[in-house]
């Protein structure tokens, strides 16, 4: 009997449509998530006060390396499903790709007991060993456990939404981040402006949405006509696939934790560097953050999409198609890239007097602006190379490429810029240099900081874009 069943459109479909159809429902949702997150401190600092959000944002290190592992499961079982899917180049039910799912369903909910467990009943030690602040531990904790005791449910979320994305149902996973985000803003305006439940109020609201998704996700995944199923029989350890999901998926676990730790290393290099100035410079370091995060998840949500694409037509041998959509996400996200470039180096100030009225903070961001994004036009080859990598199944040259950049690059010129400045300040002070030297020491110190963002920047694209090209080359050599 023939076989009629059509390839699926990520296949055969015209790639420019193709790109942006995947891609812009990515980005919508993750610019809904993005405000979330905004709105989340508003409403937290408007009603309990600036305490209460510093102990939330004392808590992010710890709640970020929870989305991390889940992300690195989630994304590295995302890559081996579609390479799967494309494989086997028809629209019917894959054998291998629901055994990939069911596993790694089991596994991120085993992650995420382990982590929930840990974290709960540890979390008192947890931030006595971080050195708070005693007046924002109370915060950090109301605000840190509901969350981390739902780690099984937000870790199945996580994979349940990959499973989508890995098929190519960009719009259900943009359904699900979008009901998800607009739940958690009503719970939070409820328990907080409403009940006056304070932080543990935001706290519930979030970990009550994430519960909400995981359901919603399961109702589309069973609901939808599928290639991918639940098997029982697979679901269970299978520790030959987790190491290869892991390994495939570290180079997310690496840029999400990389954030994280960039924003500690720089608070770290200003309070050395910057003397009495150290607390302004945060605070605007603090909003530019904000604003920067805002920016950089479309080019995330570009580079989802291409990895999808990727994967799917790798698996299918289809690499001229490949190459197609890779040289169109390089050059749309440059594209959006070089927009924001003008806007946050032209006139950052009209953006950042939406935080704050005042003058010195809005004026010492809009100067630090100028100079870190000065390179933001490399953002999309940073971020869309490393992913082809992903994509195809080569895992050491992705984590290499990802972590280039923060974690061999910027993370190590701040601590010799923070080095050096502690060591000239005591040359300084032990033979009694002048206190106008010191002030000049200080500012050249606080604008080498800022300075070192475009300069790795650059740097960084430069050795991912040559390595990327002389890829593609052998990869068209190979073709022939």
């Amino acid at each position: 009997m023939t076989n009629t069943q059509q390839p699926p459109p990520i296949l055969i479909a015209p790639i420019m449509p193709l790109f942006f159809k995947m891609a812009l429902p990515i980005i919508f949702g993750l610019l809904i998530n993005g405000l979330f997150n905004f709105v989340d401190a508003l409403f937290i600092t408007w009603a309990v006060g600036t305490d209460a959000i510093g102990g939330v944002s004392a808590a992010f290190p710890i709640q970020m390396i929870m989305i991390s592992i889940s992300a690195m499961l989630g994304s590295g079982m995302a890559s081996v499903i579609s390479r799967c899917l494309g494989a086997s180049q028809q629209s019917g039910k894959d054998t291998e790709a629901s055994k990939v799912f069911s596993a790694s369903l089991f596994f991120a909910a085993l992650v995420g007991l382990f982590l929930s467990l840990v974290i709960v009943l540890f979390r008192v030690e947890i931030f006595n060993a971080m050195q708070l602040p005693t007046a924002l531990i109370p915060y950090a904790i109301d605000y840190l456990t509901p969350i981390a005791a739902i780690g099984i449910i937000s870790f199945c979320h996580g994979t349940l939404s990959e499973v989508l994305r890995a098929q190519g149902l960009n719009v259900l996973v943009f359904k699900l981040m979008a009901s998800m985000a607009l739940m958690n803003i009503a719970l939070d305006a409820l328990f907080l402006f409403v009940f006056g439940w304070g932080v543990s109020g935001a706290a519930w609201a979030t970990a009550i949405s994430i519960t909400f998704a995981f359901l919603f996700a399961v109702y589309l995944f069973r609901k939808h006509d599928h290639r991918i199923y639940f098997s029982l029989a697979h679901f269970r350890l299978i520790p030959h696939l987790h190491k290869t999901i892991m390994a495939l998926g570290m180079p997310v676990f690496l840029s999400y934790t990389g954030f994280a730790v960039m924003l500690l290393a720089v608070n770290i290099a200003l309070v050395h560097v910057a003397g009495n100035d150290a607390q302004l410079l945060i605070s605007a370091h603090g909003i530019l953050n904000r604003v920067f995060m805002l920016v950089f998840l479309p080019v995330l949500g570009m580079m989802i999409a291409f990895q999808t694409i990727a994967g799917f037509n790798y698996g299918a041998q289809l690499q001229p198609r490949v190459i197609a959509v890779l040289h169109i996400a390089l050059v749309v996200s440059t594209v959006y890239a070089l927009l924001w470039s003008i806007i946050m180096v032209g006139v950052p100030e009209y953006i950042f007097q939406i935080f704050s009225d005042d003058t010195a903070l809005v004026q010492t961001a809009a100067d630090i602006s100028r100079i870190v994004f000065l390179a933001f036009i490399t953002a999309g080859v940073a971020m869309i190379c490393p992913a082809l990598f992903q994509a195809i199944g080569m895992a050491i040259p992705a984590i290499v490429l990802n972590a280039l950049h923060t974690y061999f690059l910027l993370l190590p010129a701040l601590g010799f810029i923070a080095y050096i400045h502690t060591f000239s300040h005591s040359f300084m002070h032990f033979f009694s240099i002048s206190t106008v030297l010191n002030k000049q020491l200080i500012t050249l110190g606080t604008d080498g900081i800022w300075w070192l963002f475009p300069l790795t920047d650059v740097l960084a694209t430069i050795l991912v874009a040559t390595y990327t090209w002389f890829f593609i080359n052998r990869f068209k050599i190979d073709l022939k």
